[in-house]
């Protein structure tokens, strides 16, 4: 009888060694695997954040080459980047208007279709606070050095960062004395400059080495002649809209007023190759 106990509990005590081995080793799997999970997962958020950061110092390098050929027809800047976990797009924004109101009533002396550059990050890649590393979310710029684009990083659904020009610049630049050829006498008039920069799209063709480029494809400049008096110009965009005034600007509202409007094109390409 004492011989056959214990034989079970040997038994007994073998089969709990082998159950207590198995359930050490599954939960031994459990752990490697569910380090590892995590290990990926922090390796993948931080080549996201990164392969972000890149984009945004891609961004912020076009905008300083946009400022480099503003008035230089034909000339071309080139960035290069990878687009490995974020993706570019070019995104039409609407239809900006730049008005003039007078004491006759108003007239838009142009309509500019705007576009802007957007790269988006990768879905683990996020941003806790919007900023803009330049510029602004303001439609209408009064002194010379205020910029005409905005480099912004924002959260929508992920990360993303963009560059747009969606504003005008308006500055007064004094008075100027005006030679017709017919008289002797120069006629005494303001002189207000207008620019608008038009982003358009070329190929976007995003590999994991890429290239983008900025070309100014143009620069149009138009007159328009405003009588004496005090007058607005006004700017209209997806709904918001901002106006500045002549005397505003400090200009003579008993001169007549020459208006110089200056419209920039810009193409953005994106394609492979270093």
């Amino acid at each position: 009888m004492t011989l056959r106990c214990s034989s079970w509990l040997r038994n007994k005590f073998a089969f709990s060694e082998i159950v207590s081995t198995v359930i050490l080793t599954s939960v031994m799997v459990v752990i490697i695997v569910t380090a590892s999970y995590f290990a990926n997962d922090t390796l993948n958020f931080n080549v996201e954040s990164v392969q972000f950061d890149q984009s945004v110092n891609a961004v912020l390098s076009l905008e300083k080459i946009a400022k480099k050929i503003m008035f230089k027809p034909l000339s071309t800047g080139i960035v290069k980047t990878s687009f490995v976990t974020t993706c570019p797009y070019v995104v039409e924004e609407g239809t900006m208007n730049i008005v003039i109101l007078n004491a006759t009533g108003s007239f838009t002396i142009a309509s500019v279709s705007m576009n802007s550059l957007k790269i988006q990050g990768g879905p683990r890649a996020g941003v806790s606070t919007d900023y803009c590393f330049v510029g602004n979310d303001s439609l209408q710029i009064v002194y010379l050095n205020g910029s005409l684009s905005c480099v912004k990083k924002y959260q929508d659904q992920g990360a993303w960062v963009s560059l747009d020009f969606n504003r005008i610049r308006c500055i007064y630049c004094g008075v100027m004395n005006y030679y017709n050829g017919s008289i002797s006498e120069p006629s005494t008039r303001n002189l207000l400059e207008i620019t608008v920069v038009r982003l358009s799209s070329g190929e976007i063709s995003p590999f994991e080495t890429s290239r983008i480029i900025l070309e100014n494809t143009g620069v149009e400049t138009q007159q328009i002649l405003q009588g004496i008096g005090d007058f607005s110009i006004k700017v209209q965009f997806l709904g918001k809209e901002k106006s500045v005034s002549l005397t505003d600007l400090g200009g003579n509202a008993t001169l007549p007023t020459l208006i110089n409007l200056t419209i920039v094109d810009f193409k953005i390409t994106v394609l492979g190759g270093g």
